[in-house]
């Protein structure tokens, strides 16, 4: 019969007709790839449209709650529809057909965290990481097969374990949306969880890593969670973090326009220079 999946794409801003993705998924709930998909529309207007009937799911949440709350939405479907994968997409993700063909097919265990695709961008592999070194740019990637080491992976076109998921008490809603990704690795990690990386390359826009390109509202979600995770969470990269922030003020300082954002390292750089 093959592993029942539930997907989530959350959207923002965007006509459903943009979405180019919609279509590649309608096909795999046509074809039986797909049990049921939800879209979590976190624009400030609605979308209605009459195809919204089961097993398509539409949510408008104009408060803009972020990535969190949308995935739990969603695990709660996939738990109530006994789905074994739960799959995160974003409006700008990508999937072929082939992609769900092999996670139907995947043998999955109790050990398995997550079934993950190869994210590239600009010609090279971004995610997922090895997380035995700070994650940075730098970071050694992983290889396709079984992997039994630590990990970490961007959410996007990430299929989750439903009980694995479950068992570490869903997603964590104090990353609403930057470094969610990193906080459900790191704690899928500490449960010991092995991953399949799927021999599936999807390309990923990473403008958002680009502080010449990013807006100062961004910057900060980006920087205070930041800082979350790794006073909270991953103490053990805590000091590799303020080293991290030390180089990124002087890139900042000579490469980006916007002085708002140096200065906003600077006070974080400062501030953390206590924390131990």
């Amino acid at each position: 019969m093959g592993n029942k999946i539930t997907a989530v794409i959350v959207i923002y801003e965007k006509k459903l007709s943009e979405i180019a993705s919609l279509k590649i998924l309608r096909e795999a709930l046509d074809k039986k790839l797909l049990k049921e998909l939800l879209i979590y529309d976190n624009s400030l207007e609605t979308q209605p449209d009459e195809q919204f009937v089961y097993p398509i799911s539409y949510i408008h949440d104009a408060s803009n709650s972020g990535l969190a709350i949308a995935y739990n939405c969603a695990l709660e479907l996939a738990k109530k529809n006994d789905s074994q994968l739960l799959l995160l997409l974003d409006q700008d993700t990508e999937l072929p057909l082939s992609y769900f063909e092999k996670l139907v097919n995947l043998s999955l265990t109790s050990d398995i965290g997550a079934c993950l695709p190869l994210i590239e961008s600009e010609g090279r592999q971004i995610s997922p990481v090895y997380t035995d070194q700070y994650i940075s740019m730098r970071s050694q990637s992983v290889a396709s097969g079984l992997c039994t080491k630590p990990l970490m992976a961007i959410n996007s076109g990430a299929a989750l374990l439903v009980q694995a998921i479950t068992d570490i008490g869903g997603f964590n809603q104090e990353f609403p949306l930057d470094y969610l990704d990193h906080w459900l690795f790191w704690r899928l990690n500490q449960s010991g969880k092995n991953y399949y990386v799927l021999n599936q390359a999807l390309e990923h826009d990473l403008s958002v890593l680009d502080y010449r390109h990013v807006s100062f509202k961004r910057y900060e979600s980006i920087i205070q969670s930041e800082t979350l995770y790794y006073t909270k969470y991953c103490r053990e990269r805590l000091a590799m973090h303020k080293k991290h922030l030390r180089k990124r003020v002087l890139k900042q300082f000579l490469t980006v326009k916007n002085r708002d954002i140096y200065r906003r390292t600077l006070v974080e750089m400062r501030k953390l220079k206590e924390c131990k």
